[in-house]
């Protein structure tokens, strides 16, 4: 079961209440597990059956685990301490927890930080204490640091390796020698802003396949890289313009991805100017496999659906497209309205498999054409019923009494029937792929 965040209030409840905290040396190990003593409680349960049996449990619930005694209190720590993600009031208490127990800071995988520089302006050493924090945190992996400013060197010379990391931190000479340090990273948000003139050598990020930015960062990471994944965020209305679109799809197609996915989440306010900035999407990145269009702002509108056609019927071979819009009352959410979106839109982009339209979601079945997610459930376990009723019928039947010509017929249906199945499946799949690249509808 997946760790909920934990909630930096336990920490001051555990060290005021048991020190489970603090450091002890019945504790300590070489590889950071903890062993417990015959002692204190005379318990010789595996650390590992622990570690399952309480990750069932939510963090209020480790806490009070972690007093039992020092096994309990290892395996309890090094689950709540996985995933942590402090609320803005505790990321001081935190930091300075992570900072002054390095065994535990070695325990977390994922970390949230939000920027509390402008409450804690009087705490003149919140950077070092981050930095401290930050060079225990060794096994860190994903890093969201909502930090907005030019502070990426107290971040120089940490030692772990994330996968994935989400800042606003400037993107400036001190933010590239950190990438330059983060050779495993292949999953990144930058929301920072861009220096001028700052460039990306070709040999940092070597693993980095799926990114979101703005169009100028994006011109520095993508080009001879192999990202597979974009997203743009344009949340001006002002940046929504065909030359802008234009010169960044460009861009995009110039990565060794090759690039498969694209989303764009930008703010919506003037249809013609939408359509033609859409119209460069096909233009410039016409081997698509999937396409998502957000709207944080503004209105989808009728009049925007009705010509969209004209942007499918540039793409190649798209086959997942997926439109969201915040504004529950547009046309987008007008479920007659979209109901025959998807069988219109095939005809003209004869590739498209599945469609998300706001929380709708149509696949298309080359029995049934366009079906619901709900309609093909039911109609994949309709086959397993099927193929059952099939393998009762050949384990019953006399085969004395089956013609070569039945044997040949009902084997072909076997067969026809167990393709029309794993291309359902493949459909599923695709489904999932694209929820996971984009968030869903």
């Amino acid at each position: 079961m997946q760790q909920k965040p934990f909630v930096m209030h336990n920490v001051g409840h555990m060290e005021r209440n048991s020190s489970a905290f603090r450091p002890s040396h019945s504790i300590q190990s070489q590889d950071g597990s903890q062993a417990a003593s015959g002692s204190h409680s005379g318990i010789t349960t595996p650390p590992e059956l622990i570690h399952h049996i309480l990750a069932y449990l939510g963090n209020a619930d480790l806490v009070n685990t972690a007093i039992v005694n020092p096994t309990f209190r290892g395996v309890s720590q090094r689950m709540i301490y996985r995933n942590v993600e402090p609320t803005e009031n505790m990321v001081i208490p935190c930091l300075r927890c992570l900072a002054s127990y390095p065994h535990l800071a070695s325990c977390t995988r994922a970390l949230v930080l939000s920027d509390v520089t402008r409450p804690y302006d009087v705490f003149s050493n919140y950077f070092n204490l981050l930095r401290r924090a930050l060079l225990n945190a060794s096994s860190l992996m994903d890093l969201t640091l909502l930090l907005d400013g030019h502070y990426a060197k107290y971040l120089h010379g940490c030692s772990f390796r994330l996968r994935s990391l989400t800042t606003t931190l400037a993107w400036d000479c001190d933010f590239i020698k950190w990438m330059s340090e983060q050779t495993e990273l292949q999953n990144a948000m930058f929301g920072g802003r861009f220096a001028r003139d700052t460039i990306l050598p070709c040999d940092i990020l070597p693993k980095l396949t799926r990114v979101s930015s703005s169009p100028l960062i994006l011109a520095a990471v993508v080009p001879n890289r192999k990202i597979k994944e974009v997203e743009i965020c344009l949340v001006q209305h002002e940046l929504f313009k065909d030359d802008i679109l234009n010169t960044a799809s460009n861009i995009l197609s110039y990565s060794t991805g090759p690039l498969t996915a694209l989303q764009i989440i930008t703010y919506l306010s003037n249809t013609q100017d939408a359509l033609a900035a859409l119209m460069t999407i096909p233009k410039n990145l016409p081997t698509l496999d999937s396409f998502a269009f957000c709207s944080s702002h503004g209105a989808i509108t009728q009049e925007l659906l009705d010509a969209f056609p004209d942007v499918l019927s540039g793409f190649k071979c798209l086959r997942s497209l997926t439109l969201m819009s915040r504004n529950k009352s547009d046309a987008l959410h007008d479920k007659i309205f979209t109901a025959n979106l998807a069988s219109k839109w095939h005809k003209l982009c004869p590739s498209l498999q599945s469609v998300s339209l706001a929380g709708s979601i149509w696949l298309h079945n080359s029995r049934h054409g366009w079906v619901t997610l709900g309609d093909l459930e039911r109609l994949l376990r309709e086959r397993q019923g099927r193929l059952l009723s099939r393998e009762k019928y050949w384990k019953e039947v006399d085969p004395k009494t089956l013609s070569l010509e039945e044997v040949k017929k009902r084997t072909e249906e076997d067969q026809e029937e167990v393709e029309h199945g794993n291309r359902m499946q493949r459909q599923m799949d695709m489904l999932q792929d694209s929820l996971l690249q984009f968030g869903g509808p």
